[in-house]
């Protein structure tokens, strides 16, 4: 199923490629006027060993040498998105939530759950981004999203998660494309040749609940709770 999810954007990222029928993200060129804001749950890719985070940099190299006037998201920003609690909407503050209600759920969650294995293998990508394609190991992130819903669910707190779509991949976006692109059949080659690469293993164990803007920018970010996976 996920890879299917993987497959079916590639195919949409083709026929931008071919047409030019790129979708460019305005907010990027002035994100400090953006106001949208929302709950996550995540963890951050920089937890990994090194040689996993090479080659995620290289990849991001070799696209900001055809591409270079695009976004492209820091090393210590990378993260996988565990849960989209409250999907960022345009001024929200945290005074309109119980924070506290919110922690204590994650924390109890957090205590419960094994630690997470995401296998990174190829890209994919859309009219918009590009991203790094994550496949967990065994069920443990589907748990954890699934205890989160629950308990959140049940405690009848505001939450917006699979609004859109069910959360199921285990991506990380990487790049996304504020400006046209200037060589669409090169970007979309070099793609191509990352289509199945092997980027290597990540063993997850710290999380965090933030309260972020759309592009998890750390320079916005609030750590509302954190912690660990158990062994």
């Amino acid at each position: 199923m996920i890879q299917s999810i993987y497959d079916q954007m590639w195919q949409r990222f083709e026929r931008a490629s071919v047409h030019n029928d790129y979708e460019l993200d305005s907010h990027l060129l002035d994100i400090a006027s953006d106001t949208r804001r929302g709950i996550t749950a995540l963890t951050y890719l920089k937890q990994a060993n090194r040689s996993v985070l090479d080659e995620i940099m290289s990849f991001q190299k070799a696209v900001c040498d055809i591409e270079p006037n695009q976004y492209y998201h820091p090393l210590e920003e990378l993260h996988l998105t565990v849960l989209s609690v409250i999907s960022c909407l345009p001024e929200f503050e945290l005074s309109e939530i119980n924070i506290h209600s919110y922690t204590e759920i994650f924390r109890s969650v957090l205590s419960s759950n094994q630690q997470i294995e995401i296998k990174y293998q190829g890209v994919s990508a859309s009219p918009n981004c590009i991203l790094l394609q994550g496949f967990p190991v065994g069920d443990s992130l589907e748990q954890f999203r699934n205890e989160l819903r629950t308990q959140l669910s049940e405690a009848g707190l505001r939450v917006t998660f699979d609004s859109r779509y069910k959360l199921v991949t285990a991506h990380s976006s990487l790049i996304r494309f504020r400006v046209p692109i200037s060589d669409s059949r090169q970007l979309f080659r070099l793609c191509q040749q990352y289509r199945n690469y092997d980027f290597g293993s990540i063993v997850l164990k710290d999380f965090e609940l933030v309260f972020n803007n759309w592009y998890q920018n750390l320079a916005v970010t609030k750590s509302l709770a954190r912690g660990s996976l158990l062994s």
